[in-house]
């Protein structure tokens, strides 16, 4: 199989395993390496968890994208910056070692969201008090998710387009979570 251009290599198709090899060069920017990894180490390696701890975060499609955030128990209100949409970009946004709702916030905003950049979709409220409703956004300015006082919550934003981020999941507190358009 000397010189042969990886486009003409036989595909597997539905037949990929996660034993399976890739061939990946490493620090192509820097000093270029040629590795190997396993389909299956591949895929853990970028699905593995961030942990972000009692810290406002900036989000990043390189570090965040497509895998979990574990958002720590937090000491005062705290914003996840999201960067702008792109289409097919994915973040979910999990809480993890909440303690009792403490009178602290966890807040989802767009980066450079003024009225150009915003969600769509809805996330379903759990009240503490045992009632289930629905929240919406605007859908065409609401650029900021504040999580009022969360007890748990699991959201996945997923880019729809250069403008727009769809939203789903839910949040249990006993103070419906909102959208509105950020204070830019």
């Amino acid at each position: 199989m000397a010189d042969l251009k990886i486009t003409a290599l036989t595909s597997l198709s539905t037949a990929t395993a996660r034993a399976d090899l890739l061939h990946v060069i490493d620090d192509p920017t820097g000093t270029p390496i040629n590795k190997k990894v396993t389909i299956g180490e591949m895929v853990n390696a970028l699905n593995a968890p961030v942990s972000n701890g009692n810290a406002a975060l900036t989000v990043t499609e390189a570090l965040h994208a497509g895998r979990i955030i574990l958002q720590g128990n937090v000491s005062a209100d705290r914003i996840l910056t999201l960067p702008t949409p792109i289409a097919g970009l994915e973040f979910r946004v999990c809480s993890t070692g909440l303690t009792a709702a403490d009178g602290h916030d966890v807040q989802i905003q767009i980066s450079g969201g003024g009225t150009s950049l915003f969600y769509t979709g809805g996330l379903t409220f759990l009240d503490t008090d045992n009632e289930v409703s629905a929240i919406f956004p605007d859908g065409n300015s609401n650029d900021f998710i504040n999580i009022n006082l969360p007890q748990h919550y699991d959201i996945t934003i997923v880019g729809v387009s250069a403008t727009e981020y769809h939203v789903t999941g839910y949040v249990a507190s006993a103070t419906a979570p909102t959208f509105d358009d950020a204070v830019d």
